[in-house]
């Protein structure tokens, strides 16, 4: 209605909406647990309403909805205020991926992390990065990411986590991947640390996904898959 008017053909166009998006609940599983949360719900929303075509793998699906939240999110719930901040998506992931992977790491399966904590990570991920002035970038980053594009929420006093676990872990797994563009020996190694660790089990299958879906570098999604094998780590058939 907002769009088109009260009109028969914006409620033709509704009902048709509406019917495509309950048909990817029923048949993809991956989408179904991300709709029992209301937040994520109204972003597959949005997505449909862009005419975003809803993956059946779950990495894809996963990249879609980070895209959406930097890219739309801020804008679709502005209602016509001028945003604050203009988050480019490339560089907020080459941040927010290796920030996710070290809240993964840190958190125990919990999800949350200390606001200071997450801080001087992003400070230090800046200053890897050689920018002046790491700790104001980090402020600013933490703000974009918490204020505008609605990633991490605060949880309790002074607590930070993702809108949804889902996003820790497929950010994660994008960092893992990340670190075998110069080869897979360092995915091979992070993988078999956490191979008996329920934690790491979907940031290891989004890993794999990643690698070959994504990015489309099927033979060294395959070769981790063999290195894993071969090495055998955790209990026997882990």
């Amino acid at each position: 209605r907002a769009a088109r008017g009260d009109t028969p053909v914006a409620a033709t166009e509704a009902a048709r909406e509406r019917a495509e998006l309950l048909a990817a609940l029923r048949r993809n599983p991956g989408v179904r647990q991300l709709a029992t949360n209301p937040l994520l719900l109204t972003i597959l929303a949005l997505m449909k309403r862009q005419g975003v075509t809803l993956p059946e793998r779950r990495v894809e699906l996963y990249q879609r909805y980070v895209e959406t939240l930097l890219k739309h999110w801020n804008l679709a719930r502005s209602l016509g205020r001028p945003l604050t901040r203009d988050l480019d998506l490339i560089e907020t992931l080459r941040v927010l991926a290796p920030l996710a992977l070290w809240m993964h790491e840190t958190s125990q399966g919990k999800g949350l992390v200390k606001r200071e904590d997450v801080k001087r990570r992003l400070a230090s991920l800046f200053a890897e990065r050689g920018a002046a002035d790491p700790e104001h970038l980090a402020e600013d980053f933490l703000g974009g990411v918490r204020g505008d594009a609605g990633l991490l929420v605060e949880r309790g006093l002074g607590e930070y986590g993702f809108i949804h676990l889902t996003f820790q872990e497929y950010l994660a797994a994008v960092a893992l991947a990340q670190r075998g563009q110069q080869g897979i020996g360092p995915v091979v190694d992070a993988l078999a640390t956490h191979v008996s660790d329920a934690n790491w089990r979907e940031v290891s299958r989004l890993t794999i996904g990643y690698l070959g879906i994504v990015q489309q570098r099927e033979e060294a999604a395959t070769a981790v898959l063999d290195a894993l094998l071969r090495q055998a780590p955790g209990q026997p058939g882990e």
